[in-house]
């Protein structure tokens, strides 16, 4: 049913092509024209339905009214009831009135702060169940709450039409990794690329420091401990260790789509399941079986009769037609906006910045996402001895002696050179 009210008219006789070419030239728009039972048929406004009678005469076509439509039009016949069309007005004054007030307060808690305690600082500042929005200072509430709120980092009050949203962080610090109880040796190695702002080492040596640029399964913490005596033992090394990491993605959108809706036709036929098999209740007729595109479904139902069980078998064929969607350049941008927020929430860490770019060539819209985070990279690796005593910036490119090898060579060298000193010594010692 439309707004204003429509003419339902028939026209016989006549040229029927002569006269929609004339409205169209004069700009009277004529809609549903088409023959029924031997006659053109169609809609026209009534405020110009004189228009289309005399468009009609001139094409030797005779117009007949066969009905009246349109909201307006019903509401005519009770303007001699005012006082149900003045509470129809009222109703929708009130409920355009009814947008400015307040009415429910959505909390997302965080861990040291419960909703009960949100709503009783909001309540002060007059942020209440049917509070006048236009009149509520929601800035300079949530202001007052997250000076009131012990332990919060961020506090903010988002309207939604009626409703207000009450969003806050926790400002205290993240948990330490706890130190692993694992009692294997191990090293720690930074799991992405990076580069270093915090060292928090539990167990092991460090030999990484803050503000180096380290590079994926790089070692930071070193299972292998050199004590005061001198002698090495092996421990499970444990760490937190934060670095500015960067993530990157692109996502792409294709500006027309196709896609397969439904047509709103469908048949079905149905199948009785008995003794294992299942026999057709339908005849076969080819329009059902021949016509696609289609998607069927399937529904079964069960009967009993005390032991005894029978199936019905219900198939419906839903035919399909093939659909274009075409998005604008800001309508794939948005869309691409809200995925890329969706994955920016999953990105472990904390968000130090991000950057979008957006392109739109040869029908597609494509948005790279460029995001700087500060997240813990410490993972443990099973312990690999040779690169525990020699780290990289450290170890020797073509040995593979341990220390005690070492140890016993620089030994014998010194040995080696005593004895030489000593027979130095004696031959001098012969000549005088």
């Amino acid at each position: 049913m439309t707004l204003f009210p429509t003419v339902l008219f028939t026209a016989s006789g006549g040229d029927p092509g002569t006269f929609l070419t004339s409205a169209r030239n004069i700009g009277l728009p004529i809609r549903r024209f088409e023959k029924k039972d031997g006659t053109f048929c169609g809609e026209v406004s009534a405020f110009r339905y004189r228009d289309a009678a005399r468009l009609a005469r001139k094409s030797g076509l005779r117009l007949r009214a066969k009905g009246r439509t349109g909201l307006l039009y019903r509401l005519f016949f009770y303007r001699r009831r005012v006082g149900l069309l003045v509470g129809v007005m009222l109703f929708f004054v009130g409920l355009l009135f009814s947008q400015n007030f307040l009415w429910a307060i959505d909390v997302d808690p965080s861990p040291g702060v419960t909703e009960s305690q949100v709503l009783a600082v909001l309540a002060e500042q007059g942020v209440r169940i049917g509070a006048y929005l236009p009149r509520t200072d929601l800035k300079a509430a949530a202001l007052r709450a997250r000076t009131e709120l012990p332990g919060l980092s961020f506090f903010a009050l988002n309207r939604i039409g009626s409703r207000v949203q009450a969003e806050m962080a926790d400002a205290d610090p993240p948990p330490q990794r706890p130190i692993s109880s694992g009692t294997s040796p191990c090293n720690i190695v930074a799991s992405r690329e990076g580069i270093l702002r915090q060292l928090e080492p539990y167990r092991g040596q460090t030999v990484a420091r803050v503000g180096q640029s380290v590079a994926k399964g790089q070692l930071l913490v070193s299972g292998v401990v050199e004590n005061a005596d001198g002698r090495t033992s092996y421990q499970h090394a444990s760490a937190r260790i934060l670095a500015e990491t960067t993530r990157q993605k692109t996502f792409t959108l294709t500006l027309r789509q196709t896609h397969w809706e439904e047509t709103g036709e469908q048949k079905a036929r149905f199948r009785l399941d008995l003794f294992g098999r299942k026999w057709p209740l339908f005849l076969a007729l080819p329009k059902f079986q021949t016509k696609e595109p289609y998607e069927s479904r399937f529904q079964m139902k069960e009967y009993r009769l005390g032991s005894f069980a029978v199936g019905v078998e219900k198939e419906t064929q839903i035919f399909l037609e093939e659909a274009t969607n075409v998005f604008t350049e800001e309508e794939a941008l948005l869309q691409l906006e809200a995925t890329a927020e969706s994955w920016e929430k999953a990105l472990p860490g904390e968000m130090l910045s991000r950057e979008r770019a957006a392109v739109c060539e040869d029908g597609e819209m494509t948005l790279t996402v460029t995001c700087i985070l500060l997240e813990d990279i410490a993972k443990e690796r099973p312990f690999d001895r040779q690169e525990a005593l020699f780290p990289p910036e450290k170890a020797p490119e073509k040995s593979h002696q341990n220390r005690d090898d070492q140890f016993r060579m620089s030994r014998k060298q010194e040995n080696s050179e005593e004895n030489q000193r000593i027979r130095s010594i004696n031959f001098r010692n012969q000549i005088n």
